[in-house]
């Protein structure tokens, strides 16, 4: 990975709200994949009927590597879908049909699986079954620790392109809790998409109809006057956004949320994200924390460090 920017911290406020992307930021999809496609594929190798020259799986470290590779070949095949979606549902002119993750994780591993002669190995129900490993996966060592700090600061939550059911079962199967579940299915599309960002926001209480009203009828709180939507925006940096992706951030910033960039071993196309980042000379991320040097931990610490900073401010006034 590209040298990172850990000295990034322009946060002066506790958020009022915390959201997370939860693939690749919270948990390990990586190695639980790996591991479960490794598992599946041993176990079927005694009666397979490969045809010679068309994949080396003769050993223990082959069938590591190959399932390594199909792991992530699964995974890019969801950005595409996760992009394209969001693209047909802001161009849809009726209503179009939404597909869940559940669904393209299915359609998907059957695809790799055909396109490597592996389909016949598996029957429907054990094709189903291991496509629903995304709802098992492993946390990060940090992540359960660091949300449960995080929770007492605020109200934390996730804002995922997981379908509900498949955010739900990774928290009852990982431990890893969260005050509320958002996922872009609530609003029938995926991240990029504007409305994802700006409908968590609302959900939150943040920057929706309610407040615009109360803000006009304060008459500006003594604010100078804003546009509707410069005030919509400058409110959703009230809520902050913390993902292991540039690009869901990016998209989040956008819409005016506050940015917390959590590296993470393997995500960001490897690290190329964050050298294009740092060769564009871009510079709007507020936080920016490794995963050595405590990943969601080491955001907890930092947001404990702001809420005590602001509770000696308050105690010194209030005196």
């Amino acid at each position: 990975m590209a040298e990172s920017q850990p000295h990034a911290n322009t946060l002066t406020a506790l958020p009022d709200a915390i959201v997370f992307d939860v693939f690749g930021t919270v948990f390990d999809w990586r190695s639980s994949v790996t591991s479960a496609l490794e598992n599946a594929i041993s176990q079927k190798l005694a009666s397979a009927d490969i045809p010679p020259g068309s994949l080396d799986l003769s050993t223990p470290a082959a069938i590591h590597t190959f399932a390594a590779s199909f792991a992530q070949e699964w995974r890019d095949s969801y950005k595409s879908f996760v992009v394209n979606q969001a693209q047909e549902a802001s161009t849809a002119t009726t209503l179009y049909r939404y597909k869940t993750i559940d669904s393209h994780h299915l359609t998907s591993l059957r695809s790799l699986l055909k396109s490597y002669n592996l389909i016949h190995l598996f029957t429907a129900r054990e094709t189903y079954d291991l496509s629903r490993i995304w709802h098992f996966l492993t946390p990060w060592p940090d992540s359960a620790p660091g949300i449960a700090t995080l929770r007492r600061l605020c109200p934390v939550g996730t804002l995922s392109n997981g379908n509900m059911s498949l955010l739900v079962d990774l928290q009852r199967s990982s431990g890893v809790a969260f005050d509320v579940t958002f996922s872009a299915q609530l609003w029938r599309t995926n991240k990029p998409a504007r409305e994802v960002y700006i409908g968590a926001c609302e959900l939150l209480g943040v920057a929706g109809d309610d407040a615009w009203a109360a803000y006009c009828e304060g008459g500006g709180e003594g604010e100078v006057e804003m546009t509707e939507e410069a005030w919509r925006e400058k409110q959703r940096g009230k809520v902050a956004m913390v993902a292991a992706h540039i690009g869901d951030l990016r998209s989040a910033k956008a819409c005016g949320l506050t940015t917390i960039y959590v590296e993470r071993p393997g995500e960001d196309d490897g690290g190329d994200a964050v050298a294009a980042y740092r060769a564009g000379g871009e510079d709007w991320i507020d936080m920016w924390v490794r995963h050595a040097d405590g990943g969601i931990q080491e955001v907890a610490r930092r947001l404990s460090a702001l809420a005590e900073g602001e509770k000696t401010r308050t105690s010194a006034n209030g005196h």
